[in-house]
């Protein structure tokens, strides 16, 4: 999730005044990073379940984290569109937390098939997947920063 929220910022500076094609450029990067090698463990087994719910757990709450940081970094200007982005990002892992605790399957089957077949997980993905977050927190520190000198530019009227 963290590293989806990570990219969610950057979208939302480079589309500060499109709310609505942040959220959407944001759920299309999901895809995109759910397609790039990454961390990820075998849930068909007890040992396997248990690992993932401790991972999920740990990057649940830093994802939150990073969302509520993600918000109070950026301009108010760009804002919106950041939360849009981030929550885009983050949409189609939601399906994972609703059949956790409510048995709930958010999405109708054709999105779950999609999403699942895009997925390139493997166990031994997690330093990738921390070069990844690495990178987008880079990123996001320079695409907040440029936003912030385009607002502070601009004429007031």
């Amino acid at each position: 999730m963290t590293n989806h929220v990570l990219s969610g910022v950057v979208i939302g500076q480079l589309l500060a005044r499109r709310p609505v094609a942040a959220f959407a450029v944001g759920v299309a990067s999901h895809l995109a990073l759910d397609a790039v090698p990454h961390w990820g463990c075998d849930t068909d087994t007890p040992e396997g379940s248990a690992r993932f719910l401790r991972a999920a757990r740990v990057d649940g709450l830093v994802g939150l984290g990073t969302m509520a940081l993600g918000v109070a970094c950026v301009s108010r200007g760009s804002r919106l569109a950041t939360m849009a982005a981030m929550v885009g990002a983050v949409v189609l892992d939601v399906d994972k937390p609703a059949k956790h605790f409510f048995d709930l399957e958010p999405f109708p089957r054709f999105v779950n098939r999609v999403h699942g077949m895009i997925q390139n997980e493997s166990p031994d993905g997690l330093v990738r997947e921390m070069a990844w977050g690495i990178a987008f927190v880079g990123m996001d520190a320079m695409a907040v920063t440029l936003r912030r000198i385009l607002e502070g530019s601009r004429p007031t009227r």
